[in-house]
């Protein structure tokens, strides 16, 4: 019995002794499960804290400062924008004769804004330089160069209305600062400069699809865009498709088509109904390419019309490019109380390639044309920037021998390209231009039919740009 008595005391003060033990793990288990409640309460309240923080940056203005500057908040954007082009230009002699004389030209000086509201959009830009001059200007004037509003029903869709662009040409697509030449060819420059714009006061709109790979633009223009007298203003329509079958960053076969007419209404076909052009670089005002007499005495220049083919390739992981081009353009005129006068006409071609040594060119659809490549080893502290090497012919033909006898001048123009993008903002670009003239073109760039003795005559040119972008 007392046996017994001593094994159940025992037994019990085991168990005693394990509850006790058991109590106090409990109670460090519970402090613990206290201490991790606390710590995720305090982290719930960081949480809270960073989340409304992130919540007041997302929502508060974004800026971008240098160079240019730009503020976007939710929906709402401004930016402010800019170039600077600055040429200088030697050019041979034509027969042993200075018609040209060299020089330095500052072809562009512009500013620009750009704003955009929900589906709502401005741009407005203002130049100061030989692309602002009109023809009786000597010192440079300044000018606005776009000012339109625009309407976005859709991302890919624009309607526009204001001083803009014309949807006419790859060439004429492609933005200034993105050329791989310093002008773009003369073939492009003579029919749109003047009478087809390249920018009049106008309705426009443009749609495109990247995944389809299609572009397409239309517009009707008025001028002239400062209008003062009691006569009718001209009207101008014109019109660009392009589809490109095979799309991507690095492989673009683009193909297309435009065509444009323009009724110079009254009094103004005496100022616009003639054609002149430059030799490719904007140094000199000579012009060996000239029709004055489209419009003259009893034959009235009523209207106009062009229309045109385009087809580029980008290939090789985005390095070699190609382009070319082709135009048609007529005239169309009559006499006095409706006699008839033979209609102008006359007609150019382009052809150009490049190869990007150390980049890749780029293509937007867009706009349906050739971007510059991007910058990745800006020099000097990234590395040596991106070269690129082109070669552009260009051929036009002003002389109609067969049916108005009007003579404009023929020009062949090779050239030779190199451009240093030298970072995302600055670049500089070299062009040697052998331009080859016939007759008549060498005497409107200035020399005595003496000296050319009916053969025509041939001269080399060199320009440099150097250009600043925003």
């Amino acid at each position: 019995m007392r046996k017994l008595n001593i094994f159940i005391t025992i037994l019990f003060g085991m168990i005693l002794v394990n509850h006790n033990a058991f109590s106090q793990e409990a109670d460090a288990l519970q402090k613990q499960i206290d201490e991790l409640q606390n710590q995720i309460q305090d982290l719930t309240i960081k949480m809270k804290v960073a989340n409304k923080k992130q919540e007041a940056s997302d929502d508060a203005p974004k800026f971008k400062v240098g160079p240019g500057f730009s503020v976007k908040h939710g929906n709402k954007s401004f930016k402010v924008h800019g170039r600077m082009h600055w040429d200088v230009g030697y050019y041979g002699e034509v027969k042993d004769q200075d018609v040209y004389g060299s020089g330095t030209n500052i072809r562009r000086a512009r500013l620009g804004f750009k704003g955009k509201a929900d589906d709502f959009s401005f741009t407005a830009t203002f130049d100061k330089g030989a692309s602002a001059k009109a023809a009786s200007d000597v010192a440079d004037q300044t000018s606005i160069d776009e000012i339109h509003f625009s309407y976005h029903p859709t991302k890919t869709m624009k309607l526009s209305i204001g001083k803009l662009k014309m949807p006419m040409y790859f060439e004429e697509a492609i933005s200034s600062n993105d050329i791989s030449f310093i002008e773009r060819s003369v073939a492009i420059d003579i029919f749109s400069d003047k009478q087809f714009g390249p920018k009049r006061p106008a309705i426009r709109f443009t749609t495109y699809d990247k995944k389809l790979g299609y572009f397409f633009g239309v517009a009707h223009g008025f001028g002239p865009e400062n209008k003062i007298d009691n006569k009718d203003g001209n009207k101008l329509n014109t019109i660009r498709a392009a589809f490109a079958p095979v799309l991507s960053k690095t492989q673009v076969v683009h193909l297309g088509a435009w065509g444009a007419t323009v009724d110079f209404g009254g009094g103004y076909a005496a100022s616009l109904c003639k054609l002149e052009y430059r030799a490719e670089l904007n140094v000199t005002d000579a012009k060996p390419l000239k029709t004055s007499s489209i419009h003259s005495g009893n034959n009235i220049c009523e209207g106009a019309q062009h229309y045109g083919l385009e087809a580029a390739y980008l290939g090789q992981d985005g390095q070699f490019w190609a382009l070319g081009e082709y135009t048609d353009y007529t005239a169309f005129r009559s006499g006095l109380d409706g006699a008839e006068v033979p209609d102008y006409n006359a007609d150019s071609s382009t052809l150009s390639m490049g190869y990007v040594l150390n980049g890749k060119k780029r293509y937007d659809i867009k706009k349906a044309a050739f971007k510059a490549p991007k910058v990745e080893t800006k020099w000097p502290n990234k590395g040596t920037g991106v070269w690129e090497v082109a070669a552009r012919y260009s051929h036009v033909d002003m002389d109609d021998n067969n049916s108005s006898k009007i003579l404009g001048g023929v020009m062949d123009n090779y050239t030779l390209g190199l451009n240093w993008y030298i970072n995302g903002n600055a670049m500089i670009k070299a062009n040697y231009i052998r331009s080859i003239m016939n007759n008549k073109a060498a005497q409107n760039a200035g020399a005595t039919s003496a000296s050319l003795n009916g053969g025509g005559a041939s001269t080399d040119i060199y320009g440099m740009r150097f250009q600043y972008k925003f």
